[in-house]
Protein backbone atom coordinates (compact mmCIF):
# COMPACT_ATOMS: atom_id res chain seq x y z
CA UNK A 1 0.00 0.00 0.00
CA UNK A 2 1.20 3.51 -0.84
CA UNK A 3 0.27 6.51 1.30
CA UNK A 4 0.01 10.08 0.07
CA UNK A 5 3.48 11.52 0.56
CA UNK A 6 5.23 8.48 -0.80
CA UNK A 7 5.54 6.11 2.15
CA UNK A 8 4.82 2.50 1.22
CA UNK A 9 3.70 -0.44 3.38
CA UNK A 10 4.35 -4.06 2.44
CA UNK A 11 2.82 -6.78 4.62
CA UNK A 12 3.56 -10.46 5.07
CA UNK A 13 2.81 -13.07 7.74
CA UNK A 14 5.52 -11.65 10.02
CA UNK A 15 4.74 -7.95 9.90
CA UNK A 16 5.20 -4.86 7.78
CA UNK A 17 8.05 -3.27 5.82
CA UNK A 18 7.75 0.52 5.66
CA UNK A 19 9.76 2.45 3.07
CA UNK A 20 10.33 6.17 2.56
CA UNK A 21 12.72 6.80 -0.30
CA UNK A 22 15.77 4.69 0.47
CA UNK A 23 14.98 4.45 4.19
CA UNK A 24 13.32 1.26 5.41
CA UNK A 25 11.91 -0.06 8.66
CA UNK A 26 10.74 -3.62 9.31
CA UNK A 27 8.22 -4.10 12.15
CA UNK A 28 7.02 -7.39 13.60
CA UNK A 29 3.28 -7.00 14.19
CA UNK A 30 2.78 -9.21 17.23
CA UNK A 31 -0.92 -8.66 17.99
CA UNK A 32 -4.13 -8.01 16.06
CA UNK A 33 -6.92 -6.32 18.03
CA UNK A 34 -10.46 -6.93 16.85
CA UNK A 35 -12.59 -9.95 16.00
CA UNK A 36 -12.75 -8.89 12.36
CA UNK A 37 -16.48 -8.12 12.20
CA UNK A 38 -15.60 -4.46 11.70
CA UNK A 39 -11.82 -4.18 11.65
CA UNK A 40 -8.50 -5.52 12.87
CA UNK A 41 -5.79 -3.20 14.19
CA UNK A 42 -2.16 -4.39 14.46
CA UNK A 43 -0.21 -3.60 17.62
CA UNK A 44 3.52 -4.00 18.15
CA UNK A 45 6.13 -3.42 20.82
CA UNK A 46 8.86 -0.80 20.52
CA UNK A 47 11.22 -1.36 23.43
CA UNK A 48 9.02 -1.43 26.52
CA UNK A 49 6.20 0.54 24.89
CA UNK A 50 3.25 -0.61 22.81
CA UNK A 51 2.41 1.08 19.52
CA UNK A 52 -0.95 1.09 17.71
CA UNK A 53 -0.27 0.72 13.98
CA UNK A 54 -1.27 3.56 11.66
CA UNK A 55 -3.27 1.30 9.35
CA UNK A 56 -6.08 -1.15 10.13
CA UNK A 57 -7.79 -3.78 8.02
CA UNK A 58 -11.52 -3.09 7.50
CA UNK A 59 -14.04 -5.84 6.76
CA UNK A 60 -16.54 -3.71 4.80
CA UNK A 61 -14.23 -2.74 1.92
CA UNK A 62 -11.84 -5.63 2.53
CA UNK A 63 -8.78 -3.42 2.60
CA UNK A 64 -6.42 -1.35 4.71
CA UNK A 65 -7.15 2.22 5.73
CA UNK A 66 -6.31 4.71 8.46
CA UNK A 67 -6.80 3.58 12.06
CA UNK A 68 -9.35 5.80 13.92
CA UNK A 69 -7.65 8.58 15.87
CA UNK A 70 -4.59 8.78 13.62
CA UNK A 71 -3.71 11.93 11.70
CA UNK A 72 -5.31 12.38 8.30
CA UNK A 73 -2.11 14.04 7.12
CA UNK A 74 0.50 11.80 5.46
CA UNK A 75 3.03 10.35 7.90
CA UNK A 76 6.12 12.57 8.10
CA UNK A 77 8.64 9.83 8.79
CA UNK A 78 8.98 6.10 9.41
CA UNK A 79 8.24 6.37 13.14
CA UNK A 80 4.94 8.15 12.53
CA UNK A 81 4.16 5.69 9.76
CA UNK A 82 4.59 2.92 12.33
CA UNK A 83 1.83 4.30 14.52
CA UNK A 84 1.01 5.99 17.82
CA UNK A 85 2.81 5.03 21.02
CA UNK A 86 0.36 4.20 23.80
CA UNK A 87 0.77 5.00 27.48
CA UNK A 88 1.30 2.04 29.79
CA UNK A 89 -2.14 2.53 31.33
CA UNK A 90 -3.88 2.69 27.95
CA UNK A 91 -2.04 -0.39 26.68
CA UNK A 92 -3.03 -2.32 29.80
CA UNK A 93 -6.70 -1.40 29.25
CA UNK A 94 -6.52 -2.60 25.65
CA UNK A 95 -4.93 -5.93 26.51
CA UNK A 96 -7.31 -6.50 29.42
CA UNK A 97 -10.20 -6.70 26.95
CA UNK A 98 -8.47 -8.27 23.96
CA UNK A 99 -6.72 -11.16 25.68
CA UNK A 100 -7.20 -13.58 28.56
CA UNK A 101 -3.98 -14.18 30.48
CA UNK A 102 -1.47 -15.01 27.76
CA UNK A 103 -4.14 -16.14 25.28
CA UNK A 104 -5.48 -13.87 22.54
CA UNK A 105 -9.20 -13.24 22.55
CA UNK A 106 -12.02 -13.26 25.08
CA UNK A 107 -12.40 -16.43 27.12
CA UNK A 108 -14.54 -17.48 30.09
CA UNK A 109 -12.26 -15.89 32.70
CA UNK A 110 -12.70 -12.39 31.26
CA UNK A 111 -16.28 -12.30 32.52
CA UNK A 112 -16.44 -15.08 35.10
CA UNK A 113 -13.06 -14.69 36.80
CA UNK A 114 -10.37 -17.29 37.33
CA UNK A 115 -11.97 -20.48 38.62
CA UNK A 116 -9.20 -23.05 38.28
CA UNK A 117 -10.97 -26.20 37.17
CA UNK A 118 -14.29 -25.83 35.39
CA UNK A 119 -16.55 -23.99 37.84
CA UNK A 120 -19.68 -25.43 39.31
CA UNK A 121 -22.95 -23.56 38.94
CA UNK A 122 -22.86 -22.19 42.49
CA UNK A 123 -19.36 -20.70 42.19
CA UNK A 124 -19.51 -19.00 38.80
CA UNK A 125 -19.74 -15.24 38.93
CA UNK A 126 -23.07 -14.00 37.58
CA UNK A 127 -23.26 -10.31 36.74
CA UNK A 128 -25.68 -9.31 34.02
CA UNK A 129 -25.51 -5.58 34.73
CA UNK A 130 -24.62 -3.05 32.05
CA UNK A 131 -21.56 -2.16 34.13
CA UNK A 132 -20.16 -5.66 33.62
CA UNK A 133 -20.35 -5.34 29.83
CA UNK A 134 -19.19 -1.72 29.93
CA UNK A 135 -15.88 -2.85 31.41
CA UNK A 136 -14.82 -3.45 27.80
CA UNK A 137 -17.63 -1.99 25.73
CA UNK A 138 -17.15 1.34 27.49
CA UNK A 139 -19.30 3.39 29.82
CA UNK A 140 -19.48 7.17 29.26
CA UNK A 141 -16.05 8.77 29.75
CA UNK A 142 -17.69 12.11 30.52
CA UNK A 143 -21.08 13.67 31.13
CA UNK A 144 -22.92 14.95 28.09
CA UNK A 145 -24.75 18.26 28.07
CA UNK A 146 -27.80 16.73 26.39
CA UNK A 147 -29.48 13.29 26.46
CA UNK A 148 -28.22 12.72 22.92
CA UNK A 149 -24.54 11.73 23.22
CA UNK A 150 -24.37 10.68 19.56
CA UNK A 151 -24.99 14.31 18.56
CA UNK A 152 -22.25 15.72 20.79
CA UNK A 153 -19.80 12.96 19.95
CA UNK A 154 -20.67 10.88 16.86
CA UNK A 155 -17.93 8.37 17.71
CA UNK A 156 -19.71 7.52 20.96
CA UNK A 157 -21.99 5.12 19.04
CA UNK A 158 -18.98 2.76 18.91
CA UNK A 159 -19.65 2.09 22.59
CA UNK A 160 -23.16 0.71 23.12
CA UNK A 161 -23.47 1.50 26.87
CA UNK A 162 -23.03 5.24 26.25
CA UNK A 163 -26.34 5.61 24.44
CA UNK A 164 -28.09 2.73 26.18
CA UNK A 165 -27.66 4.24 29.66
CA UNK A 166 -29.50 7.43 28.67
CA UNK A 167 -32.32 5.66 26.82
CA UNK A 168 -35.80 5.87 28.35
CA UNK A 169 -36.23 2.11 28.13
CA UNK A 170 -33.22 1.51 30.35
CA UNK A 171 -33.99 4.30 32.80
CA UNK A 172 -37.60 3.22 33.32
CA UNK A 173 -36.60 -0.40 33.89
CA UNK A 174 -34.86 0.36 37.20
CA UNK A 175 -31.79 -1.52 35.99
CA UNK A 176 -33.68 -4.68 34.96
CA UNK A 177 -33.26 -4.03 31.23
CA UNK A 178 -29.60 -4.80 30.45
CA UNK A 179 -27.37 -5.88 27.58
CA UNK A 180 -28.22 -9.56 28.09
CA UNK A 181 -31.92 -8.80 27.65
CA UNK A 182 -31.17 -8.77 23.92
CA UNK A 183 -27.74 -10.39 23.58
CA UNK A 184 -26.45 -13.81 24.58
CA UNK A 185 -22.87 -13.13 25.72
CA UNK A 186 -21.86 -16.64 24.64
CA UNK A 187 -22.74 -16.00 20.98
CA UNK A 188 -21.74 -13.43 18.39
CA UNK A 189 -23.72 -10.20 18.40
CA UNK A 190 -25.29 -10.89 15.02
CA UNK A 191 -26.49 -14.34 16.09
CA UNK A 192 -27.78 -13.35 19.51
CA UNK A 193 -29.68 -10.08 19.01
CA UNK A 194 -33.38 -10.49 19.84
CA UNK A 195 -34.61 -6.91 19.74
CA UNK A 196 -38.19 -7.52 18.60
CA UNK A 197 -38.86 -10.22 21.19
CA UNK A 198 -37.47 -7.99 23.92
CA UNK A 199 -39.45 -4.94 22.77
CA UNK A 200 -42.78 -6.76 22.64
CA UNK A 201 -42.08 -8.24 26.06
CA UNK A 202 -42.56 -4.76 27.55
CA UNK A 203 -44.57 -2.76 25.03
CA UNK A 204 -48.26 -3.50 24.71
CA UNK A 205 -49.36 -5.55 21.68
CA UNK A 206 -51.57 -2.67 20.52
CA UNK A 207 -48.53 -0.41 20.29
CA UNK A 208 -46.86 -3.00 18.10
CA UNK A 209 -50.00 -3.40 15.99
CA UNK A 210 -50.12 0.36 15.37
CA UNK A 211 -46.57 0.35 14.04
CA UNK A 212 -46.37 0.46 10.21
CA UNK A 213 -43.57 -2.10 10.35
CA UNK A 214 -44.50 -5.58 11.47
CA UNK A 215 -40.96 -6.47 12.54
CA UNK A 216 -37.51 -5.01 13.06
CA UNK A 217 -38.03 -2.45 15.83
CA UNK A 218 -34.34 -1.58 15.86
CA UNK A 219 -34.27 -0.24 12.30
CA UNK A 220 -36.30 2.81 13.42
CA UNK A 221 -35.74 3.03 17.15
CA UNK A 222 -32.04 2.10 17.09
CA UNK A 223 -30.76 3.44 13.76
CA UNK A 224 -27.36 2.54 12.41
CA UNK A 225 -24.66 5.17 12.26
CA UNK A 226 -21.36 5.42 10.41
CA UNK A 227 -19.18 7.75 12.53
CA UNK A 228 -15.97 6.90 10.67
CA UNK A 229 -15.17 5.39 7.26
CA UNK A 230 -16.00 1.67 7.01
CA UNK A 231 -17.36 1.50 10.59
CA UNK A 232 -21.13 1.16 11.03
CA UNK A 233 -22.72 0.59 14.44
CA UNK A 234 -26.19 0.27 15.93
CA UNK A 235 -26.92 3.32 18.05
CA UNK A 236 -28.14 1.97 21.39
CA UNK A 237 -29.92 5.15 22.50
CA UNK A 238 -33.40 3.74 21.98
CA UNK A 239 -35.69 6.41 20.51
CA UNK A 240 -39.40 6.68 21.20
Amino acid sequence: MRERGGITYTYDSQGVKIRQGTAERVIALTWLFGAGHYARTPVFQNGDQWVEHRLSWYAAPGRLSLTPGHSLQPAEDLDKAGGITQSTANAQRCFACHKTGDRPGVHCENCHGAQGNHPTANTIRRDSSVAACATCHRSPAREYASPMPEVEDPLSVRFAPVGFLVSKCYQKSAGKFTCVSCHDPHQSVAASATYDKTCTGCHAPKAKAACPRALDCASCHMPKSTPAPYLTFTDHRIRK
